[in-house]
């Protein structure tokens, strides 16, 4: 072979090698979009655990779009005996064993399984390696394996099986660092385009007689002007909902930020403290994937917590101060 021949094809085999990896990552975005819009726009019902640490919750989830607005009903089936309604405005949980009744608005950063990705998805590959495993069974359905992998330590890997037919998520990973489980969702029963009556979606407690707790409206209120910020984040993450309401138990103003990447979310929460107040949470804390960290800056307590690692909470919460005055 000449030296032009060999140039060529050396040419033309890096071409194919990139032309591949590029539609290997175009197909798995492409099925990340699937995940992100059957979650929101199809009607399923069916039952999904959720494993963490040593703990095993089961729930029936009933799910139904209708003038495309999306109502929602879980429903446990063990442990302490809840019900929640969830709707694109609120959020209502039952409490028998509590005797009260929880009414509150939908969080800027509350995203839940099998709707567990946001709806930008645009700038993911600058923080995470995206591509495509093998294709495999959950529930009795072939389902897509997608691997979102890190690039730092600032931020969990996920593993999602969507299934083949409707790209409906059926399992979901969440792992650390290490690779490490940290927790998981997977359907172990599921019904995809079934027919869902009205009746489905309504409480199977009435809430009579239950102490009702409700977020008032009038008392939320959203500001264009945050009072307090973060001053340093891991890289990627940004400001991307800024809400100022009243706690619904303590009936005092508390500022919300939440700060995202595309996929992983940490919310602070700013509250002043009052007098006869009980104290607050100070210092790191861990629950599952969860970790929190509680700090005290003058009168106020800032607490920071997400579904990220120990190292992203305590840059973030560490840097938690007031807005410079100019």
């Amino acid at each position: 072979m000449n030296l032009r021949a060999l140039t060529r094809y050396l040419f033309f085999s890096a071409s194919l090698v990139f032309s591949t990896a590029v539609l290997a990552s175009d197909a798995a975005h492409d099925w990340l979009m699937k995940i992100n819009q059957a979650a929101r726009m199809l009607d399923y019902e069916g039952v999904f655990v959720y494993q963490h640490e040593t703990q095993l919750e089961a729930m029936r989830i009933v799910h139904k779009v209708e003038n495309g607005t999306a109502r929602e009903r879980l429903v446990s089936l063990n442990g302490a005996p809840r019900e929640i309604i969830r709707d694109q405005r609120e959020v209502t949980c039952y409490w028998p064993d509590k005797n009260s009744v929880m009414v509150e608005y939908r969080k800027a950063d509350n995203q839940s399984f099998p709707a567990i990705l946001p709806e930008r998805l645009q700038d993911l590959d600058n923080y995470y390696s995206i591509h495509l495993g093998n294709v495999e069974r959950i529930t009795g359905r072939p389902a897509q394996r997608v691997i979102v992998k890190p690039v730092d330590q600032y931020r969990y890997g996920y593993h999602l099986w969507a299934d083949r037919e409707t790209g409906l998520l059926l399992k979901a990973d969440l792992l650390d660092t290490q690779g490490k489980i940290l927790e998981q969702f997977m359907f172990t029963q599921i019904n995809i385009g079934t027919k869902i009556p009205a009746s489905a979606l309504k409480p199977g407690m009435t809430g009579k007689d239950m102490v009702w707790h409700r977020e008032e409206e009038d008392r939320k209120t959203v500001s264009t002007m945050p009072q307090w910020t973060a001053t340093q984040l891991p890289r990627g993450f940004r400001l991307s909902a800024h809400i100022a309401r009243q706690t619904l138990m303590r009936k005092r103003p508390v500022e919300h930020l939440v700060y995202t990447d595309g996929l992983a979310a940490v919310s602070v929460f700013v509250e002043k403290r009052g007098e006869g107040t009980k104290p607050f949470m100070l210092g790191p804390s861990r629950m599952g994937a969860v970790n929190a960290l509680g700090a005290r800056v003058d009168d106020y307590q800032i607490t920071t917590v997400g579904e990220v690692p120990a190292e992203t909470i305590a840059l973030i919460g560490g840097s938690v101060a007031p807005v410079a005055k100019e």
